[in-house]
């Protein structure tokens, strides 16, 4: 009874798109489905549970989330997998990709003269109606083939593989599957870390990614033309730029970091924000140490996201000024002001600001990974997106059913 064809761990974007390929296109295979959130349709945590954070996210798909992709998997699954992905959205409306506008002449030459790379990010905007309505259809389309099962509110312990089986120890019981794809995603950061780190398949745990998220008045970023652009020097990313919304708490277990939101009439304000994040060396100890220090800024600040004034850092009288790790961000902030010099002086910033991720592990161009038979996808693969997420999950699906 609990023996399965393939368990896909995580219910998130990549997950519940492999789980519609599979019961579309590969009804023979008998699949299971495990999340530690909750159900379609069922009040939910941010970004646990059916389809992970996008219902609560900004709703933009990053057209150049793909190209991380492309680094990886054949450029012919990849634009199948596109065109379906396309092909189910297109059941709950109609959708064009939004250009991204270049920003001005003179801004151009001024990033490059100081080395900026820009790079442009051509996106589609979706809503929550749109969100809601595709949950309700993936959910539907699922159901109805009948090769699914899905085992929500259930956390898993461990697992391991055992005469070519893999054995997931849960809450709920013990299962046992030829297959496994991981997509625990946003949520899962630390648990895919502890995976590949018992499976003793981590490459490389030296990167920790963390700043601070900007926040800036409409007004004094004219130069930028409302463009969604991610600007790069170094180890330092700048980006993308988002426009007329609202800084929000995203919920974790123990913490809560930056986020952004303007897709509902609530969130609508006249401020511009973005991530300043650098791209720190722990040998090691990266995984770890993004953990530290956004729940070290969680304590510390008392308060799920903190908001300062940039001059108040600058000054170290930011309650973040006692931690050195934050030292980097002085000379940036300066080096940033040679073309916005307005962030000096205008603008706030919030914290904790860190990108969650595994460490990362070798990955072959089928998404599988150095043990046999183990698939990865989505940010559990390293790769940050809910575009990329939702094509990784429609890749593997075909995958796994060889």
């Amino acid at each position: 009874m609990n023996t399965f064809d393939v368990g896909v761990v995580g219910a998130g974007v990549a997950g519940a798109f492999a789980c519609l390929k599979l019961a579309k296109d590969h009804k023979s295979l008998k699949v299971i489905a495990f999340d530690i959130g909750r159900p379609p349709a069922k009040r939910r945590r941010q970004t646990e549970g059916w389809l992970g954070c996008f219902p609560n996210s900004d709703g933009k798909l990053y057209s150049n989330d793909l190209n991380k992709v492309s680094a990886i998997v054949d450029n012919r699954k990849l634009k199948s997998a596109h065109q379906y992905f396309n092909s189910v959205l297109s059941n709950v409306g109609k959708f064009k990709i939004v250009k991204d506008k270049p920003v001005s002449i003179s801004l151009d030459k001024k990033l490059k003269k100081l080395g900026y790379g820009i790079e442009y990010n051509d996106y589609t905007q979706t809503y929550p109606k749109d969100i809601h309505a595709l949950s309700k259809y993936m959910a539907s389309e699922i159901d109805g083939n009948k090769n699914i099962q899905f085992s929500f509110d259930n956390e898993i312990m461990q697992i391991s593989k055992q005469k070519g089986m893999f054995v997931i120890q849960s809450q709920l019981g013990e299962y046992r599957c030829k297959k496994i794809v991981i997509a625990v995603g946003r949520s899962g950061w630390r648990w895919a870390k502890n995976l590949y780190k018992n499976f003793g398949i981590i490459d490389n745990n030296d990167s920790s990614r963390f700043g601070i998220r900007v926040e800036l008045n409409e007004q004094y970023m004219k130069d930028f033309n409302k463009s969604s652009c991610t600007i790069s020097k170094g180890n330092i990313e700048l980006g993308p730029l988002c426009w007329n919304g609202t800084v929000i708490p995203e919920d974790h277990i123990d913490l809560a970091i930056s986020s952004f939101r303007s897709n509902e009439n609530r969130w609508k304000t006249d401020k511009v924000s973005f991530n300043l994040i650098g791209n720190i060396n722990y040998p090691n100890q990266g995984c770890e140490q993004t953990d530290r220090l956004g729940q070290l800024t969680f304590v510390l600040t008392n308060e799920r996201i903190l908001k300062e004034r940039v001059s108040t850092f600058l000054n170290k009288k930011s309650m973040i000024s006692i931690m050195n790790e934050y030292s980097w961000l002085h000379d940036t902030v300066k080096d940033v002001s040679e073309f916005l010099p307005e962030i000096l002086t205008k603008a706030s910033f919030h914290v904790p600001t860190i990108i969650p991720m595994a460490p990362s592990i070798n990955i072959g161009s089928n998404l599988e990974t150095e043990v046999e038979n183990m698939f990865v996808v989505g940010e559990s693969a390293g790769i940050h997106g809910i575009l990329s997420a939702a094509c990784m999950g429609i890749i593997v699906a075909d995958t796994v059913s060889k």
